[in-house]
């Protein structure tokens, strides 16, 4: 077995015994003496006379200095030594820390008893606290001026000894350069049209900004921050001889179509299913969820369909975060969300590209992507995959750590579908905290659509952990307006989180299904996430102690290894 030796304390050298570094001590060489000369010394040198020096014979005499004639007559003795240009180094020695070990007693400040050095780690791991001060000091032992009298404090909280510690200022956070969403900036407002203008007022913006090769300003993020994806505006995407009967979509369409390349422009097309952003009010209420749950200041958030971020933009100083990161499709939107959030990790890819860790997000956050089609990952179980709201619940749960928590926008869906597959497979790592059904309402005015959409609010737990959540497995057949519905047993059991009145009623995918009306409001959302429970959320590490130290063998086994190497214990 191969095991890393540990550092051993140097110890002092026995008496009599100094140690030199290569450098300190050595004899002065004579300096360099040209040919000609060294010709003409050479001749008239007798053989005897000559010693030729080596690195190892220079440190023989460096440590032992010889003198080549043990018994120099008496007139030698007397004569007058000639200088040299190296006469000046012969004054000094460098001394290494080694050379410290016999350093005179004199030279050593005297310390009371039981009170340790200062100044620095050393072999004993001690801190570096500043400057230990006697009580009873000496003006010599004082600090000096230079450190100034309100950098030092007394923690035994006396004025006349102790260990005295110097305060180091504390260093001021780094300001975020991330884009903050306030409600002036009026994101989701205004028509369909003023939208699709927006929206190509920001692309612009963005080559302009990629042209130059700049970070947005501050006023400039205003714009960008405006942009609401394609997916209430497949408008401007239909074809020139269908435009004809629709001039009011000419302009944008052929302005879209001018900006952005061909892959770009296939890219935003395809988005139009799925690209419906989350209103600020639902983001609002989704942070107030998390922190009722118990989420605190940087945590590590991720979020998988990111958008343009509006969910970090609108992400409360109480559960701020310099740990976040985010993952977009397509690529437009993903440029223009790393001009908002320069200092907030952004990959433009899809989900299932992205190499996380597992069990590493603190939160997973975000409102994934609407439609029933399949996600192609190898990783996951071909079941989880054929849906992608499925898929991203799944692949999400993954991500996140054993007491961190995940808050999805989903389609009702999730929650209400017969095959109930994906909620088996989320119950068996992970704990319901509650759910909140919204209103059809709840995209319109921002996404321009109308679906019953589900806030689904779930912490993991640690494997072999026993569930402690709510029962949400089985959906229930119920009776609305004379027909048979499904309805999840979980809010069977709590109706007050449904936030409207179920109806039959005609959606954007299907026609006569269960749907729920009404109006959205922050008063009963606020309602509704205050009734979750509070403070489920185990923070990173709580609980945990270090892992045991396990010694393998006798530390002085390891006696003549260098520090940092390795050696074979017991032939292993």
């Amino acid at each position: 077995m191969v095991v890393a030796a540990p550092r051993r304390n140097k110890q002092a050298l026995p008496e009599g015994i100094e140690q030199f570094s290569l450098f300190s001590s050595l004899t002065p060489i004579a300096p360099a003496i040209p040919a000609k000369r060294q010709k003409r010394q050479i001749k008239s040198t007798p053989e005897a006379a000559v010693k030729q020096l080596d690195i190892f014979s220079l440190i023989a005499e460096a440590i032992e200095p010889q003198n080549l004639d043990p018994d120099p007559p008496a007139t030698e003795a007397k004569s007058k030594p000639r200088r040299t240009r190296n006469a000046k180094l012969r004054q000094f020695n460098q001394l290494t820390f080694d050379s410290l070990a016999t350093a005179p007693a004199e030279d050593i400040p005297a310390v009371s008893t039981g009170e340790p050095l200062a100044g620095g780690t050393g072999d004993t791991g001690g801190e570096l606290h500043g400057h230990v001060v006697r009580p009873d000091s000496e003006p010599a032992n004082e600090l000096q001026p230079s450190v100034g009298n309100d950098d030092i404090r007394d923690v035994e909280g006396g004025t006349g000894g102790g260990r005295i510690y110097v305060d180091k200022p504390e260093t001021e956070p780094a300001i975020s350069r991330d884009f903050r969403i306030r409600p002036e900036h009026g994101v989701g407002s205004g028509g369909l049209r003023q939208k699709a203008h927006n929206n190509i007022e920001a692309i612009r913006l963005l080559k302009t900004l990629e042209a130059e090769n700049r970070e947005a300003s501050e006023e400039e993020k205003t714009v960008l921050v405006k942009y609401v994806g394609w997916g209430a505006l497949a408008q401007v995407f239909e074809p020139e001889w269908k435009l004809r009967t629709r001039p009011e979509w000419q302009r944008p369409a052929t302005e879209l179509k001018e900006l952005l390349t061909k892959e770009e422009y296939e890219s935003a097309k395809a988005t139009t299913p799925n690209a419906h952003f989350t209103s600020p009010m639902v983001i609002s209420a989704i942070w107030q969820g998390l922190e009722h749950l118990g989420v605190k200041k940087d945590a590590q958030i991720l979020e998988p369909s990111m958008g343009i971020g509006h969910f970090f933009g609108m992400q409360p100083d109480s559960v701020q975060s310099s740990h976040r990161t985010g993952v977009e499709l397509d690529s437009v939107t993903a440029r223009i969300a790393k001009k908002l959030y320069p200092d907030t990790k952004i990959f433009a890819q899809g989900f299932e590209e992205a190499k996380f860790p597992e069990d590493y997000f603190d939160a997973v956050i975000g409102n994934d992507p609407f439609g029933d089609y399949a996600v192609h990952d190898p990783d996951m179980k071909r079941s989880l995959t054929r849906s992608v709201h499925d898929y991203f619940f799944a692949k999400s749960l993954e991500k996140t750590r054993p007491g961190g928590v995940m808050a999805f926008v989903t389609s009702h869906y999730t929650m209400d579908k017969g095959n109930g597959a994906i909620r088996k497979h989320l119950s068996d790592k992970a704990d319901l905290m509650g759910a909140v059904r919204l209103p059809n309402t709840a995209f319109k005015d921002n996404a321009g659509t109308e679906v019953v959409t589900d806030i689904i609010f779930l912490k993991k737990r640690a494997v072999g952990e026993e569930g402690k959540g709510e029962s949400w497995q089985e959906a229930q057949t119920i009776t609305l307006e004379g027909s048979k519905a499904l309805l999840n047993e979980y809010f069977v059991r709590h109706p007050e989180m449904m936030l409207g009145e179920m109806t039959l009623k005609g959606t954007m995918y299907r026609g006569q299904e269960p749907t729920l009306t009404g109006d959205l409001t922050p008063e009963l959302l606020n309602k509704a996430v205050s009734a979750l429970p509070e403070g489920v959320y185990t923070p990173r590490n709580e609980g945990r102690s270090p892992p045991p130290v396990i010694q393998i063998t006798e530390p002085e086994r390891f006696i003549g290894v260098k520090d940092g190497g390795y050696a074979i214990v017991d032939g292993l």
